[in-house]
């Protein structure tokens, strides 16, 4: 048999020894390049981040300045405005807000004042101490006290609330107190739509009613 049919042991294993070194390169090589291509993908999405924490907001989101420390951007005098499905305008303001740009479409609020135009030219006002705002749903989560005046003459007051700025809905699952000019109407829930056109009150609902002529209110109490 020729010379290359016996090479020598050691030869064989040491031709082992070489492949499985070259393996092990190959090996640690890739894993390399994964943990780079990951590092720089991070570090890329946290650069756009940095240098633009309002990118997955709406266009219609401005402020009038921001700093940033950390992974949190404050704001001040965040503004946001539009227009709703029936086309009429919205238009909500804060005194400061506070982003995280690993959550770059969410916003805290603070001392939030928001307006929308209801029929007849009408306007509803929004107000509340506290709020947390999801651009990806325009959908806003009111806190600590939340206060709705309509030009119609009611005010309404309750302790958290849920906006739905295209459709002008706002909502609340807690007690809600309402004042009108005739009389009162207190409620464990209330679902109001078209920006305040339709008023729907749930649950243990309690009214007191000024009658027209001055006499004595009326009470009445439903479930």
């Amino acid at each position: 048999m020729s010379e290359r049919g016996h090479q020598p042991p050691g030869r064989n294993r040491s031709h082992a020894f070489a492949q499985a070194a070259r393996h092990s390169r190959r090996v640690r090589f890739l894993r390399l390049a994964i943990i780079i291509g990951s590092s720089v993908a991070v570090a890329a999405l946290l650069v756009r981040a940095f240098y633009d924490p309002f990118s997955a907001l709406p266009d219609n989101f401005s402020v009038a300045q921001s700093t940033l420390n950390g992974t949190r951007v404050t704001m001040e005098m965040p503004k946001l405005s539009g227009f709703r499905s029936d086309g009429r305008p919205y238009d909500v303001r804060a005194r400061s807000g506070v982003q995280d740009i690993r959550t770059p479409s969410v916003i805290e609020l603070n001392e939030l004042d928001a307006r929308f135009d209801a029929r007849g030219g009408a306007s509803l006002r929004v107000a509340a101490p506290r709020g947390v705002y999801d651009g990806s749903k325009d959908f806003m989560r009111l806190f600590d006290g939340v206060r709705i005046a309509s030009e119609n003459g009611y005010d309404i007051r309750m302790q958290d609330a849920d906006v739905d700025f295209k459709q002008g809905n706002i909502t609340t699952a807690n007690p809600v107190s309402v004042v009108m000019s005739s009389g009162t109407i207190n409620a464990d829930s209330l679902d109001a739509r078209d920006n305040g056109d339709r008023i729907l009150f749930n649950g243990n609902v309690r009214t007191l009613f000024r009658s027209s002529s001055g006499g004595e209110a009326s009470e009445e109490t439903a479930q």
